[in-house]
């Protein structure tokens, strides 16, 4: 069966052609939907065919280096932020190909982010690359931010309003269930976890087709 081209592919298109004349980035093709918004430093290179939905936020201003590979789609209203002060650099962004995130992802850079190919994050998901200081002679909002980074591995699936503190570390074939929060542990490879925080459920086999998590 062909596939249609549907117009709102074709607005999406023009919209990131004029994106990509302003700002002179010919590196990739954008997709670029209605009221979103797009910074990118030219430090981080674009491949193939990015997407950014509906009203949704990429910036990636204040990154060192990065490269977001073709086929990423940030969903409608999501937010992907690497950096949220212009004193503050990202030190690395890295994203795979094929990486989808659905709708109202709130996603950080902070201390670095990598990202395998083919993962799939459902909507609400959140991924924090960093943290405060906890000193208690002064207000939270006052103290440093600090972090490690959040590495996650191929082909890994992020349950809906599942969360990644920083220091998380997703092995290969990670799977989240939904409302998951993975508090800077490690994943042992095609391994699915559960819960608050995270424990390990199961390991994932060639049975799984179609089954729920």
């Amino acid at each position: 069966m062909k596939r249609r081209v549907r117009p709102e592919h074709i607005a999406m298109l023009v919209r990131g052609l004029i994106w990509q004349i302003l700002h002179l980035r010919f590196d990739a093709i954008i997709l670029k939907g209605r009221g979103a918004r797009i910074w990118i430093d030219r430090k981080v290179k674009l491949q193939g065919i990015v997407k950014v939905g509906d009203f949704a936020k990429l910036d990636l201003r204040y990154t060192a280096k990065g490269t977001i590979r073709s086929g990423f789609s940030l969903g409608d209203f999501s937010i992907f932020r690497a950096s949220g002060s212009s004193t503050f650099t990202c030190p690395n962004v890295e994203i795979g190909e094929n990486v989808t995130f659905g709708p109202y992802c709130n996603i950080g850079g902070g201390f670095g982010l990598v990202i395998g190919a083919n993962v799939i994050a459902g909507p609400y998901v959140s991924v924090h690359p960093e943290e405060h200081g906890l000193a208690t002679d002064r207000p939270v909002r006052a103290q440093a931010i600090r972090g490690r980074g959040i590495r996650i591995g191929n082909d890994c699936w992020l349950g809906a309003k599942s969360t990644l503190l920083d220091g998380s570390d997703l092995g290969d074939g990670t799977v989240l269930g939904a409302n998951t929060v993975l508090a800077g542990a490690q994943t042992d490879a095609n391994c699915i976890y559960v819960g608050i925080p995270a424990r390990f459920l199961r390991q994932r086999d060639a049975s799984d087709e179609g089954a729920p998590v």
